[in-house]
């Protein structure tokens, strides 16, 4: 009973149709090869009948082979001229290099010595400003005395004339005037003046017949001398120079008006700036021949 039906279903497989039986992977691939060679042969069919390949000639081959070593040797040739300027164009590139590497280094020798010498000039502008001050600095204390410079400070002021009656011999002359400054400067006056006319190392205290001129200029009495300094001791100290009791003595034999006043806020002018004259270098004479020491 088994055998028998094995074999009914064995004639059963065996009557089924190929596609059914056969493996799909093989169907597969079975079907698509079929399927191409039809259509290759369906466009043979179709096409027209395909011609050999005609044989070039070999004069062709030959200027082809010709053209191609002609452009080599243009080739060659350009890259050797190509060379030639590229090897000139380098030189004269490294000569301009060198050129201006030396001017770079001439301008750094030069730089250094300019930066050299701004440091000495600028050294010897510190020392000139340093010498410039120390000249300002004399001058300024120079120009006090010598009343080259308007001044003002604390003082006494020295009132003088004639007594009414005086004659000629017992006026007051130009030496009295002159005792008396001597004097003031004896005792400490750092700046006078004699009726707003201020002394200094130029001024001139002269007669001329009966008028006194100071610094070249008349001056009348009453004469008022005023001088800076110290207002507490300059009277004291006027009276204990020699210069001072000389004049006291002149003032109290010949009967002058004299009064003396301090003062608290005392104004001088500048002096005249007077031109040297007749003045020549040390070691000369005035006709400019040279003294024998």
């Amino acid at each position: 009973m088994r055998e028998t039906v094995r074999e009914v279903r064995r004639d059963g497989r065996d009557g089924l149709p190929d596609h059914v039986t056969t493996p799909l992977l093989t169907l597969l691939t079975t079907r698509s090869m079929d399927e191409d060679y039809a259509h290759v042969a369906a466009r043979r069919g179709t096409s027209a009948p395909v011609r050999p390949p005609e044989r070039r000639s070999g004069w062709a081959t030959f200027v082809v082979v010709g053209l191609f070593g002609l452009l080599v040797g243009v080739a060659a040739v350009q890259t050797s001229r190509d060379a030639d300027v590229d090897e000139l164009g380098r030189a004269a590139l490294l000569s301009r290099i060198e050129s201006q590497r030396a001017e770079v280094a001439a301008l750094q020798t030069r730089l250094a010595d300019l930066s050299r010498d701004n440091q000495e000039a600028s050294a010897r502008n510190a020392e000139l400003v340093r010498e410039q001050e120390e000249l300002r600095a004399a001058v300024q204390r120079l120009e006090v005395p010598t009343g080259f410079t308007a001044v003002r400070g604390e003082g006494i002021r020295i009132t003088l004339d004639n007594r009414p009656d005086a004659d000629l011999n017992s006026e007051i002359r130009d030496e009295d005037l002159a005792t008396l400054v001597d004097g003031l400067w004896e005792a400490g006056a750092e700046a006078i003046a004699v009726n707003g006319e201020r002394l200094n190392v130029l001024t001139g205290i002269r007669n001329t017949n009966r008028a006194i001129h100071v610094n070249s200029n008349p001056v009348q009495a009453p004469y008022v001398v005023t001088a800076i300094g110290d207002r507490g001791t300059l009277q004291a100290r006027l009276q204990e120079t020699s210069q001072g009791q000389e004049f006291l003595a002149l003032a109290q034999g010949l009967g002058f008006l004299y009064e003396v006043d301090n003062v608290d806020d005392v104004r001088l002018p500048a002096a005249t700036l007077r031109t040297l004259r007749d003045v020549d270098e040390a070691g000369t004479a005035p006709g400019g021949e040279e003294i024998a020491p």
